[in-house]
């Protein structure tokens, strides 16, 4: 009996009132004929449903306004996605819209940590909403600068209402928070070619690509920094599992996300890592290219966090002494 694939998963994430019912509503609009189930977790009286998306069926628009996710416990959120796929065994993909004042980070662990989740559904990706009007007045609360670091894609919407001072700013601020996301201004929250079943490989290449470029940030007077530890070689795949799961969770409080590609010991693909309030996540990319610079890249955003502990972790634990050549 042939494994059924995972459901890819999309959280879309961002400031009130900058557009995200309109931006999944586009999104729905590009992926007509895809069976796609909606969880959608916003305060208020207005939702998203089968009456605002145009052209859309509404029998493939599950929603579950029950109350915030962000506060439900793990077991209880991961018992309703999988009730969701007993009930709708058809889905294709997921997609699940957190609160506007809310950190989306509960959101995104289960899918770390529970092996179910992991079992039945694959994230594809974090898209926060950004308001280019009002983009001062959010961004001072953590949790709106919590869902930039945490997201993947970051949508600047309204951009025409705003001048290329104030644009060029924003850009600034976002790139001090998350410098590998990729940013993009738009009006009325519309994003070409976004197509769900790319979506993961392409975020997952240009993340790549964002990666490998030198990169320099000024660094902000603000509760969060972030940093990028660079080193070549290859690393022991199974201790560098258990130093990250382990460095993970006991920085828990200090590091809200890690993101990186490790060059494993015989292994031609590309580790993709990944840490969210202490769970972790490691999975395959690309073919490495022979071509390029051996390079291992891990990017840190937090507060109170030590570069240089860290890189003196990283070379006293990780990097191998013996430098074998990757198998092909």
């Amino acid at each position: 009996m042939p494994v059924k694939p995972k459901i890819p998963v999309l959280i879309v994430t961002g400031f009130l009132g900058a557009g995200k019912t309109t931006f999944i509503n586009n999104l729905l609009a590009q992926n007509e004929g895809v069976k796609i189930g909606l969880i959608e977790n916003e305060f208020g009286d207005i939702s998203i449903d089968s009456r605002l998306i145009a052209d859309y069926s509404p029998e493939s628009i599950i929603e579950l306004n029950n109350g915030c996710i962000c506060c439900t416990i793990f077991n209880e959120f991961a018992m309703t996605l999988q009730e969701l796929i007993k009930k709708h065994d058809h889905l294709e993909q997921l997609i699940i819209e957190t609160t506007g004042i809310a950190d989306p980070g509960p959101i995104i662990e289960p899918f770390f940590q529970d092996a179910e989740l992991n079992r039945l559904f694959e994230l594809s990706g974090t898209i926060c909403l950004v308001d280019a009007v009002n983009f001062p007045e959010h961004i001072a609360s953590p949790e709106q600068q919590k869902q930039i670091i945490l997201s993947d894609m970051i949508i600047l919407n309204k951009a025409s209402n705003a001048d290329s001072r104030t644009l060029a700013n924003i850009r600034k601020k976002l790139a001090a928070l998350n410098k590998t996301a990729i940013v993009t201004e738009t009006d009325y929250a519309r994003a070409e070619s976004l197509h769900l079943y790319q979506l993961q490989p392409d975020l997952q290449d240009e993340f790549v690509k964002k990666l490998r470029k030198p990169f320099y940030c000024e660094p902000e007077n603000g509760e969060f920094h972030s940093f990028t530890i660079r080193f070549g070689g290859y690393i022991n795949e199974i201790l560098f599992r258990d130093w990250f799961k382990y460095f993970a969770s006991l920085h828990k409080k200090d590091i809200f996300r890690i993101k990186g590609m490790v060059n494993f010991v015989n292994n031609p693909l590309i580790g993709i890592v990944q840490s969210v309030g202490g769970m972790v996540s490691i999975s395959e990319g690309s073919v490495h290219n022979p071509y390029a610079p051996l390079e291992n890249i891990l990017v840190f955003i937090g507060k109170e966090i030590s570069k240089y502990q860290i890189e003196k972790e990283i070379q006293q634990f990780l990097i191998q002494e013996d430098q074998p050549k990757r198998q092909a």
